[in-house]
């Protein structure tokens, strides 16, 4: 009796992990970029926002130019996460100029 739902106990368990293993898995995202909010990492932003404002073909929306000009700022004053916000949104609008996602 004892073997029998050993037996029974191993076949449901087997069936479980091979049913399991037939489901479809949700696909997987990319691993994500680990940052912080550092002084250091700001004026990795800011170059990366000039970069592209130098290398584009036409001028940047104007929202860029205030947008990596007040993250500057508030990144020299310590206020590093609002400085970062504002420096991401100006590369998101460097990167879709025309709002698209």
């Amino acid at each position: 009796m004892l073997a029998m739902r050993s037996l029974v106990l191993v076949v449901g368990v087997m069936g479980l992990t091979v049913w399991f293993g037939l489901l479809p898995v949700a696909s997987q995202s990319p691993p994500q970029q680990v940052t912080s909010d550092t002084p250091a990492y700001c004026l990795q932003l800011l170059d990366r926002v000039s970069e592209m404002v130098r290398s584009a073909g036409t001028p940047p929306p104007q929202e860029v130019g205030y947008l990596s000009s007040e993250g500057q700022r508030m990144c020299d004053q310590g206020q590093t996460r609002g400085g970062i916000l504002r420096l991401r949104r100006a590369l998101m609008l460097m990167k879709h100029p025309n709002g698209e996602p």
